[in-house]
């Protein structure tokens, strides 16, 4: 068994206490030393680098020198009053001239009471060490003392020379089963200690981030692997009890640390390297407890932030679309012409503007430069700007921090500028941008810097914008609805998607491409379509363009038990496939109520011609309208705010 105590006894009567109480309360793991002062201190020194000792109990001198070596508590096993006044009475059976050697003079401040109690002669003699003990005895024998009552082995050995009687005072059986339960109890909580100090140390070098804990003078009473590493320090290399200052004394940490405030996100150099600092002042109540330092290389800071923004990229934040994919449905020239204009845009920094109609895969083209780009394995993330009120875009845009607004989040919140860092951010419907937006979005194309909704700290940014839209921006800078400074800052590189009415040559590819991929999706076994059906779909006017064509088309799969679709399919589906030619009112058969005259004029112009003219037809039906054009109540509200402002 490991030894977990030492317990020192001067005297045989003492160690045979010790053995009988100890017995008594089954207490084994002890060492007991029989001697006293400097030789017992040298045999403790010898033990307590031996072996994991807990607990020294000692007496008197032993005790109090024995303290002076060790940090090891030393619990005093001392005489009581009561013992002490037992051994006199033994005393005074030999005669009433008694001395009394001892070492702690606080055992007999009241020993003038029992003098005058007993009506004895009693004489005091104090050592302070071993060499002092026999002089203390001759002393007494030259006083002409008959009897010595005394607490030390020695004492008594020499006592026997001189032919002095003596008397041994010890400490009681109950004293000592006291002091061993004591002992005991702090044993237990030493081992509680060690073992949450040892979680906690475990725990602390786990983290990544660099611990050091300083007490009130600067003094380093712990710090954790990451911290040794970032001061160049090895692990096995113990700089507990240190000043900070040996470390980092030309440095402007010892500033921030005697200023006694919380520092949090302090970037510092040092060692060459930029760290991330935070510091935190410990007080109880007013007094000045301490420091701990918590700080990680801004290095590593970013790679976790690029881990985070990868993760994104795994919850849906990524672009699925390439080159290679626009390119199977392409056949037309004006369509490879955007593509290969795309391409060279794509091995750029700069900003894209993608124009076109509504449905002529705008975002798609989106995608295929990012993924053609240096920032293909960084987040992608979107956002279509008419889908939100203008106070909702800003926070999804910008974040927010926390309590800037009712119903904030808890910790705030990062914005799609954020999300989207070291990636593309793709803005759709641009056009749309409220102006006080406009503002901040050309603020962040600047500077390359976001904050937040409520926040105070400037954030930067790397990101790559792609803005699209379907409305004449040009026009809109005339007409003040669109600042003509973010226009021209977004307008670096421009992208003009043809309409699926002027390359109709791709239709065929196009329906082979989502045929097979909806065949698949809905488990038909649809392997071909018959050139009517082709025909078709060629000459009908797609003013929804591609996203027109890709409804229809899913709704005929899933409505089709055909290996070969017909137009018998179409008819099925519901679908009423309109030429251009049939919608001239020469053609038609019909009321000349249900036909439109356009006059020639931008296609912005007519667009709004043909929505007034729903508009009067519908009586303002605002559901019907939208089904009819096949557009949201979001596009048709905004299309209907910019008639009202021109009128």
């Amino acid at each position: 068994m490991i030894p977990k105590y030492i317990i020192t006894s001067p005297n045989k009567q003492f160690t045979q206490m010790v053995y009988n109480t100890t017995k008594e309360l089954g207490f084994t793991d002890f060492i007991l030393i029989e001697n006293a002062l400097e030789e017992a201190v040298d045999i403790v020194a010898k033990y307590i680098k031996e072996f994991p000792i807990s607990i020294i109990v000692s007496r008197g001198a032993t005790a109090k020198m024995i303290r002076k070596i060790t940090d090891i508590p030393v619990l005093e096993a001392d005489s009581t009053p009561f013992d002490i006044i037992t051994s006199i009475m033994e005393a005074m059976k030999t005669s009433k001239n008694i001395a009394f050697i001892h070492y702690d003079k606080s055992i007999t401040e009241n020993f003038s009471n029992i003098i005058d109690v007993f009506n004895i002669n009693l004489k005091e003699y104090y050592y302070n060490n071993h060499s002092e003990i026999e002089q203390c005895v001759y002393d007494a024998y030259k006083d002409k003392n008959e009897v010595v009552v005394c607490g030390y082995s020695y004492i008594e050995n020499i006592c026997k020379k001189l032919g002095i009687a003596s008397v041994m005072y010890s400490t009681s059986n109950y004293a000592m089963k006291e002091i061993l339960s004591k002992a005991s109890l702090i044993k237990y909580a030493q081992e509680r200690q060690i073992m949450h100090e040892r979680q906690l140390i475990t725990f602390i070098n786990e983290m990544p981030d660099g611990v050091i804990y300083l007490n009130e003078r600067n003094v380093i009473t712990l710090i954790n692997n990451t911290g040794k590493k970032l001061l160049l320090l090895n692990d096995n290399q113990d700089i507990a009890g240190q000043p900070i200052s040996n470390f980092i004394s030309k440095h402007n940490l010892l500033e921030i640390i005697n200023k006694k405030k919380n520092e949090l996100g302090k970037e510092i150099n040092f060692s060459g390297n930029k760290i991330l600092l935070r510091s935190t002042p410990l007080f109880a109540k007013e007094s000045y407890m301490g420091t701990v330092l918590i700080f990680q290389k801004s290095s590593f800071i970013s790679r976790l932030d690029q881990n985070v923004r990868r993760q994104n990229i795994s919850k849906g934040m990524h672009a699925y679309m390439t080159f290679k994919d626009l390119e199977a449905t392409t056949v037309s020239a004006e369509m490879k012409n955007c593509i290969n204009k795309a391409k060279q845009y794509a091995n750029t920094e700069s900003t894209i503007l993608i124009t076109g109609e509504s449905g002529t895969g705008k975002e798609l083209f989106a995608q295929s430069i990012h993924n053609s780009s240096s920032r293909k394995n960084q987040p992608f993330v979107a956002i279509n700007c008419a889908s939100l009120s203008q106070n909702l875009l800003e926070s999804e845009l910008f974040g927010y921090e926390e309590g800037s607004f009712t119903g904030a989040k808890a910790g705030g919140k990062p914005g799609l500028f954020e999300l989207a860092h070291n990636g593309t951010l793709f803005l759709d419907e641009l056009g749309l941008l409220p102006l006080s937006v406009q503002v901040q979005l050309l603020r962040v194309l600047q500077e390359r810097q976001v904050m937040r909704v409520g926040g105070t700290k400037m954030i930067p940014i790397s990101i790559r914008v792609i803005a699209a839209t379907n409305s004449n921006l040009k026009n809109a800078v005339e007409n003040g609805t669109f600042r003509h400074d973010l226009y021209y800052r977004l307008n670096v590189l421009n992208i003009s998607i043809p309409p699926l009415n002027s390359r109709k040559d791709d239709i065929p590819l196009l329906i082979e491409h989502y045929l097979s991929l909806f065949s698949a999706r809905y488990n038909k076994n649809i392997k071909s379509c018959s050139p009517d059906f082709i025909q078709a779909f060629r000459n009908h006017n797609w003013s929804g363009n591609i996203r027109e064509l890709v409804n229809y088309l899913m709704r005929i799969v899933i409505l089709s038990d055909s290996e070969t679709l017909t137009t018998d399919d179409i008819v099925k589906s519901e679908i009423n496939l309109i030429s251009n030619e049939s919608l001239t009112p020469e053609k038609q058969t019909g009321n000349l109520d249900d036909f439109i005259v356009l006059n020639p004029d931008t296609l912005e112009s007519m667009e709004k011609s043909i929505i007034k003219w729903y508009m009067d037809k519908y009586d303002g039906n605002r559901s019907a309208i939208c089904k009819l054009l096949n557009i949201s109540r979001t596009t048709l509200w905004k299309k209907l705010s910019d008639i009202k402002q021109e009128n």
